[in-house]
């Protein structure tokens, strides 16, 4: 069985250090990479097993492919840690060797034309991890396909991706579940991904104002971890809580109508 290979840290420096210079080479569909130093100061091998060749489905128009590819990706390096899918070294190889037409079909550099320094934003934030954090590691292109099946992934499920797909439904629902505190723990994020599938109807299926319900359900949560540690929680606690906070949203609703029409 073929083992992982990374970047070594000093071409990864060396790398994003010269964005702007590679700019154009962003542009181009065939992988360049190769093109970049000696293998021998360029890869490095760990003892971390695949279970098999990254192969990704490429964006077709408006199916960005995400959630076939978040499951493949997850697969695949079923033995990551945590700890080590926060390593630059992995995701910035990634979105440079083997996902690079996955990478070019749904992060392309061209939507920002001839305007080299947003560009060179772009490149920053999306091919490579900009800072240590988790937002940054849900801005790399293929860093966020591995932690958003990772964080939704459900083993007791007949299908243990089935909240992946709640969570990719859109991508407002991605930022609003992942980019806050609560976005850190698996359980919180798997009752939060429950309770909407749980109310598909009134939260999934819809337009402008079950959006907002959603985002008033992350920040009440996001919240109530203020006061109360949510890691401490069981998924049934997060149920309840949702469930309660819905309540309020709903009557919040209410009322304004009533105010409305008065």
């Amino acid at each position: 069985m073929p083992f992982l290979t990374v970047f070594r840290g000093s071409f990864v420096t060396s790398l994003r250090g010269n964005i702007s210079a590679n700019l154009d080479k962003y542009r181009r569909n065939d992988k360049w990479i190769g093109e970049i130093g000696h293998k021998s100061i360029r890869d490095l091998e760990t003892r971390i097993e695949l279970k098999g060749p990254l192969e990704l489905d490429e964006p077709d128009n408006d199916n960005l492919k995400d959630l076939e590819n978040a499951i493949r990706v997850h697969k695949l390096l079923q033995n990551l840690t945590p700890l080590q899918a926060r390593d630059p070294r992995l995701w910035t190889r990634l979105a440079h060797g083997d996902g690079w037409n996955y990478m070019r079909k749904r992060w392309p550099i061209e939507r920002f034309g001839t305007d080299a320094e947003k560009g060179a934003r772009f490149i920053t934030s999306r091919y490579f991890i900009a800072q240590d954090d988790s937002r940054a590691l849900l801005r790399n292109g293929m860093a966020r396909l591995w932690w958003t099946a990772y964080m939704s992934f459900d083993p007791t499920r007949n299908n243990p991706y089935e909240l992946t797909s709640v969570l990719l439904y859109t991508l407002d629902i991605t930022q609003q579940i992942l980019e806050r505190n609560m976005g850190r723990s698996p359980v919180i994020v798997t009752g939060f991904l429950e309770f909407l599938l749980q109310n598909k109807s009134t939260l999934l299926i819809g337009g402008e104002q079950n959006r907002v319900r959603i985002r008033k359900l992350a920040i009440g949560l996001n919240l109530y971890g203020g006061v109360c540690l949510l890691d401490c929680l069981t998924q049934m606690d997060i149920l309840k809580i949702l469930g309660a906070e819905f309540q309020r949203i709903l009557e919040s609703e209410k009322t304004k109508e009533v105010k409305v029409k008065a």
